[in-house]
């Protein structure tokens, strides 16, 4: 019986299609080359550039584009078709080309399966098929191509788990799978690879340890799986390995600590990539004589305790030591600081969102003078910033901002020649603004909010002919602002000159800047005329001049503004009557006039047909307009409507600003702190039979008319108001835009979602998480969950979804499409839509919190980067 089953495999085997003979087979010859060549070709679909049309069978193939054949039996040796923009499959008569050695199609549009029949192909060495869309699983039978030392998988949408059978490759010596959909463990047979070199794994979802065996490996240079889930500590065999090069494992859930002395045995080790974990402990020692290390980021784990001494690291060029617990106390806790002056390669430099105290030492101006990012924001640094700081010369970023920094700023700094973005703001800083600040011809963004600045505001400013924001907010400035500012025609971003108390006109010359986005003078002493000629800021989305003393008439100029989003010119004393053609404003969502001297009738299209949209308040002269807003006819007197009774403190609006003043706003160049400090208010809520009712009149003193400044966040369809009821209690109060297609139906869910966020507990911040999710959803579709296409049982999620499966690119947005078309790019979109669909789950407990969303982006522009 043994026998009989022994002989019954060996027939088997015999005709197995991968391991049959030439006495099972049709012997492999020319024509057979010629034949399988053909099929290959009739399965491109796109051939751009024409490249296969010398594919013809009147011509000896040997001498087709991309083919190279052995001299002596003219077969195919090699097939090289890379980056020509093909589309297709690939035939899996790909198998037959027996001589085949090097199959390279990379960087093109091959979509479909692999076939197993590659597995046929024993003398192939090298398999390229790297940028590409092929789908499906690795196949089992490449580990039939045991003389393959190169294997490029990379960018494609490749899924399942990675075959264990390919750790039998043993000449393997490069391996490529990053970029892709895999999921499962590294196998532990890849530490059998005893060839391998280069090991490339990044940006999948692996989860797991790693593998003990890879740290034995005796000829691995480079280890890359950043961007995927593998837990475990680092396993102390990879500590060892003297041949290791190149080490990348960011953005995973590696825990534990590293060695003290682990680059003492790492010997050959130029770059270090850990950021992103949850690694802990103290740095090593051993990294300050780690002489051969060029780049370095340990950012974002929780390292803690003393930054160790740097001062033998010759040849770095990066280090990133940020958000993290290190701290630097005693005397020599800023050596670390010192000890880089023995670094004359380093660029870049970060140790911002530690908790670093102390003064900055003069020794600052000591480090390399081709660093060109100084990052040390979000730390608690104290004192005067270093005058020696302009010893920088190539510097084009230098970061403090949100420390207790105090002194002025040094005027040494207008002479760092390659200055770009200055980010002071949110210290202490007092005295004047440096006038040689104008000396820096390359500045692009200054932020210096949140100061004590005093003085006025440098002309010198003006010579910044490639300034794009200058945020000078919330400080001590007075005098008057500046013709020359006004004279950048760079300025595309944000001029923000609010809270001082800056005096005079507004110079005409502010029509000059036809590029900004958002101008705010809000809460400062400015008087005189509105100019006219600010209806030429033609690409002005903001506009913010309240609480000033303006005077005379709103400018009819303002209609020129179309794009424009946001007015607010209330708390002044404007008069005369609205200019009707503010109708015409088809964008504007906030118009806010209240507390001026405004006289005559109200226009009644447009934005003034939402009577929440506009704010007229303590305008006493006013007449007329929609009937919701309770002013009196033009032609007698009326009274103001009472409003109605509400059970739920939920009012309809058209308000929505936030968003865009938070996009134009909001151009941060550094990360900022971890977190924001915002306060968390959670009381105990009234009895659930029992709801207090509000009038629409009680709604509107708590929150001063729905005053800009009560708002506190907005969504799609509504915005969220701080308000102060009668009793002094505060209330959240929604204000939905139920003008908007499907507002109605986003009211009646977030009224059932109270129902179920009330049962036992106050109302939850993840509904907050599935606004943020829809607008990832938004930003990157370009659809909005009111468009005609979803309806029924069809929305926007379950939309991203069905089509998320396949390639991203079919439902991105076609302005994002044309700006990128890398792989990178368009996996990185993809994850970002996944992150917005695991905030928008219909079930709140089914969603994370903002700071496991903040990690996943995190995550995302760390696999960019890298």
């Amino acid at each position: 019986m043994a026998t009989k089953t022994i002989l019954l495999i060996l027939i088997c085997l015999t005709f197995h299609p991968l391991l049959a003979t030439s006495q099972g087979l049709p012997r492999f010859n020319n024509n057979t080359d010629r034949e399988s060549l053909l099929v290959f070709k009739s399965r491109i679909t796109h051939d751009p550039i024409g490249v296969l049309g010398t594919w013809n069978p009147t011509s000896p193939f040997c001498n087709w584009t991309g083919i190279t054949c052995n001299v002596t039996k003219q077969r195919v040796t090699s097939i090289n078709l890379e980056n020509l923009g093909l589309v297709g499959t690939i035939a899996p008569h790909i198998g037959n080309l027996s001589l085949l050695n090097i199959l390279n199609l990379q960087n093109n549009s091959f979509f479909g399966t692999m076939p197993q029949e590659i597995g046929r192909l024993f003398r192939l060495r090298t398999l390229s098929l790297g940028s590409n869309r092929i789908q499906g699983m690795i196949p089992v039978s490449l580990s039939l191509c045991s003389r393959l030392s190169y294997l490029d998988l990379s960018y494609n949408h490749l899924q399942g788990s990675i075959p264990s059978e390919l750790g039998a490759l043993s000449e393997l010596e490069d391996v490529s799978f990053s970029n892709n959909f895999l999921t499962g463990h590294i196998p532990s047979s890849f530490g059998n690879l005893s060839s391998l070199s280069n090991l490339i794994l990044m940006s999948n979802s692996l989860k797991g340890p790693l593998p003990e065996g890879l740290g034995r490996l005796p000829s691995l240079i480079k280890l890359q799986i950043g961007l995927n889930n593998i837990s475990g500590e680092i396993p102390h065999s990879l500590f060892n390995s003297s041949s290791l090069s190149f080490l990348a494992m960011a953005v995973n859930r590696l825990i534990g600590t590293l060695p003290p002395d682990m680059f003492t045995n790492l010997t050959s080790l130029t770059t270090l990539f850990l950021g992103g974990n949850l690694l802990s402990g103290r740095l090593p020692p051993s990294i300050g004589n780690a002489s051969s290390l060029t780049r370095v980021d340990l950012a974002n784990n929780s390292f803690s305790g003393q930054i160790p001494w740097l001062g033998n690291l010759p040849n770095i060029q990066i280090l990133s030591l940020q958000n993290n617990q290190l701290v630097n106390d005693g005397p020599s806790g800023m050596d670390f600081l010192t000890s880089l002056a023995n670094s004359p390669q380093l660029e870049v430099f970060s140790v911002a969102g530690n908790r670093l105290t102390g003064n900055l030492p003069s020794s600052i101006g000591n480090l390399s003078r081709q660093l060109s990012l100084l990052v040390m924001n979000n730390n608690f640094f104290e004192g005067a910033l270093p005058g020696e700081i302009s010893n920088l010369v190539n510097v084009t970023l230098i970061a403090f901002e949100h420390n207790s920094i105090t002194g002025t700023i040094p005027p040494s700094i207008g002479t760092l020649p390659n200055l770009q973005y200055i980010f002071l703001h949110e210290n202490r800083f007092s005295g004047k603004i440096p006038e040689s600040l104008g000396n820096l011809t390359y500045l692009t963004e200054v932020h210096l909010s949140n100061n004590l600045l005093e003085g006025t505001i440098p002309s010198s400013l003006g010579n910044c002919q490639r300034l794009q924001l200058l945020d000078l907010s919330v400080n001590l400035l007075n005098g008057t602002i500046p013709r020359d500012i006004f004279r950048i025609r760079s300025f595309g971003m944000v001029l923000n000159l609010s809270y001082n108390s800056l005096t005079g006109f507004v110079p005409s010359e502010i029509g000059r800047l036809n590029m900004i986005q958002a101008i705010d003078f809000s809460s400062n002493k400015l008087s005189g005329d509105i100019p006219s000629t600010i209806g030429d800021c033609s690409s002005l989305l903001y506009l913010d001049m309240s609480r000033n003393s303006f005077q005379g008439t709103i400018p009819n100029s303002l209609d020129k503004l179309k794009g424009i989003d946001y007015i607010d010119l209330s708390s002044n004393k404007l008069t005369g009557n609205i200019p009707v053609s503010l109708e015409s404003l088809r964008l504007l969502q906030v118009l806010n006039l209240s507390r001026n001297q405004l006289t005559g009738e109200v226009p009644t299209a447009g934005i003034f047909r939402n009577m929440t949209a506009v704010s007229l308040s303590e305008n006493l002269e006013l007449c007329g307009g929609v009937p919701g807003l309770g002013l009196p006819k033009c032609d007698s007197p009326g009274k103001k409507s009472s409003g109605s009774r509400l059970r739920i403190v939920l009012i309809a609006s058209f308000a929505s600003v936030a968003f865009i003043f938070a996009s134009v706003l909001g151009f941060w160049f550094v990360t900022r702190r971890k977190d924001s400090g915002i306060r968390q208010v959670n009381e105990k809520a009234d009895s659930p039979e029992i709801y207090p009712m509000y009038r629409q009149h009680d709604l509107k003193l708590a929150t001063r008319n729905f005053s800009s400044e009560c708002l506190i966040g907005e969504g799609s369809f509504g915005s969220v108001y701080k308000g102060v009821l009668s009793d002094g209690s505060l209330a959240a109060i929604k204000v939905f835009k139920m003008g908007q297609h499907g507002a109605s139906k986003s009211f009646l869910a977030e009224c059932e979602a109270l129902r179920k966020y009330g049962m036992g507990a106050g109302v939850s911040p993840r509904g907050d998480v599935y606004s943020f999710g829809i607008v990832i959803l938004e930003m990157f579709t370009g659809k909005r969950p009111v468009d005609n296409m979803f309806s029924g049982d069809m929305d926007l999620q379950k939309w991203v979804s069905m089509h998320l499966a396949g390639n991203s690119r079919d439902i991105m947005d076609h302005e994002l499409k044309q700006k990128e078309g890398k792989p990178a790019y368009d996996d990185g979109v993809g994850r970002m839509l996944n992150i917005g669909l695991m905030c928008a789950r219909k079930s709140p407990e089914e969603r994370p919190t903002m700071r496991e969303v903040s990690v996943l982006i995190k995550k995302v522009k760390a696999g960019l980067s890298e």
